[in-house]
């Protein structure tokens, strides 16, 4: 039904716009569900990733004396990769997440695993999840 309603709306564009001008407009709308498929894709890959690390570190004493766990501020999408800026409580520091650095590649399902301090604040770690 779904399909012959589909049919029904390209036969009725194509009579009121022709041919070309149809197969361009059909074009442009596949490009965009591309896009955003693509984009969508990214968004739920970058949730999943900060969801599997925040549970790593819950399940690990990758975190505080008192039990608290690293803050994921903010999680990216960036062209296949994920970048996850953490910021460090009381008594975390880069060293103590390089040592969990192979435990964070099978958490998130990386092939790579790239930590780094941030480049002004030093509370700030960046962690890139390459695939």
């Amino acid at each position: 039904m779904a399909a012959a309603l589909g049919a029904t709306a390209i036969i009725a564009l194509a009579t009121q716009l022709g041919g070309g001008k149809t197969l361009l407009v059909l074009t442009g709308v596949a490009a965009l569900g591309l896009m955003m498929r693509r984009r969508l894709a990214g968004w739920v890959w970058a949730r999943l990733v900060r969801h599997r690390f925040q549970r790593l570190c819950l399940r690990t004493s990758l975190r505080t004396s008192d039990g608290r766990l690293p803050l994921v501020v903010h999680t990216l999408w960036d062209d296949g990769d994920v970048v996850l800026l953490v910021w460090c409580r009381s008594g975390m520091s880069l060293p103590l997440f390089e040592s969990y650095r192979e435990e964070i590649m099978v958490a998130c399902f990386a092939r790579a695993v790239r930590i780094g301090a941030h480049h002004r604040w030093g509370h700030l770690l960046v962690i890139e999840i390459i695939f």
